[in-house]
């Protein structure tokens, strides 16, 4: 059996169909990307491979780049709920310098600026706490300490910790949105982009289904969720932040349950940041539908030409020049 990763606002209406997102006008230097989980994982991917694209990530659950080196058997060994001796950091590091070489990754130049924000439960047995200090010691590697913020010491269990939303943080159940008392939306866009306004109100814009070019390849779903606030229908100058769900958090599972009750909506509202949620979905080699971290799409799944990274990239610079 795989062992895999699982992983304030309501919305008023169920999503507004479109065939496009709406055109934007995306400050390219603001673009961001998050995750939790699988989602963590991808997030973490996508900013090392495409850190001339994204600026900052925040990754919660998760574990260092290449941990599973295309194996799912080795993913189980050291990269969740346990670690069989020391995850080989400086090997890692090495290794994305040399895929940086290669064209694989961006130049790890660009990433020495970039803010990260990692949070990691006491709770959380699904992700060990070893494995989400090999992420921090990895990116440490790249960046300095100073931009590194490394929340380890809060209560929750292997969830997404919220604010008056979702199951008893101490459990991870679906929707897999904990009642933490803990915004760690509003924590991750906090350090992400800087002098964010607290939400002044609880009313957000509706979510915006829009064709995923690709997807269905990559086994994503051909549809994604995009969220804009209503400042940036009129074409003013707004970031980009692309979150990823965790496994078993995906449309197809739990519907829109992760999106609304994570708490970015009325912080994107009140800041001008348009959101990107992409989906999984399930199938019998990814059951939990989980992004891929271990190599169900292909052996390039971590690189800039890996399936679903790819994919992502090209939709976040499509969202970012459509007002183009």
């Amino acid at each position: 059996m795989y062992r895999l990763l699982f992983t304030s606002a309501l919305l008023a209406a169920s999503p507004v169909q479109s065939d496009q997102a709406p055109s934007l006008n995306i400050d390219p230097g603001r673009i961001t990307v998050s995750g939790i989980s699988a989602g963590g994982q991808m997030a973490h991917q996508l900013h090392i491979a495409y850190s001339d694209l994204f600026s900052g990530a925040g990754i919660i659950a998760a574990g260092p780049f290449g941990c599973s080196e295309g194996s799912l058997v080795t993913a189980l060994k050291r990269c969740l709920s346990k670690v069989d001796g020391d995850l080989p950091i400086a090997d890692f590091a090495a290794g994305i310098r040399t895929a940086a070489a290669e064209g694989l990754v961006a130049d790890t130049a660009a990433l020495a600026d970039d803010p990260v924000w990692l949070f990691h439960g006491t709770l959380d047995t699904v992700v060990v706490a070893e494995v989400n200090n090999a992420l921090k010691a990895l990116y440490a590697e790249f960046i300095p300490e100073a931009q590194i913020r490394y929340v380890n010491d809060f209560e929750a269990a292997h969830t997404f910790p919220s604010r008056g939303q979702g199951q008893p943080c101490t459990e991870s159940r679906p929707p897999f949105v904990g009642d933490c008392d803990y915004d760690a939306a509003g924590e991750i866009l906090n350090y992400l982009y800087s002098g964010l306004e607290a939400p002044s109100a609880e009313s957000v814009s509706e979510l915006t289904t829009v064709t995923l070019p690709g997807a269905t390849k990559a086994g994503l779903n051909d549809t994604a969720y995009v969220y804009v606030p209503a400042a940036c229908l009129d074409r003013q100058s707004c970031s980009l932040h692309l979150v990823l769900h965790g496994c078993a958090q995906s449309a197809s599972q739990i519907g829109t349950e992760f999106i609304e009750q994570s708490g970015f909506l009325p912080w994107a509202e009140a800041n001008d940041i348009v959101l990107a949620f992409p989906q999984v979905t399930p199938a019998a080699n990814n059951p939990y539908a989980c992004w891929d971290w271990w190599g169900y799409t292909g052996p390039d799944y971590r690189w800039r030409n890996g399936a679903q990274m790819k994919i992502l990239a090209d939709w976040v610079r499509d969202l970012a020049r459509s007002g183009d």
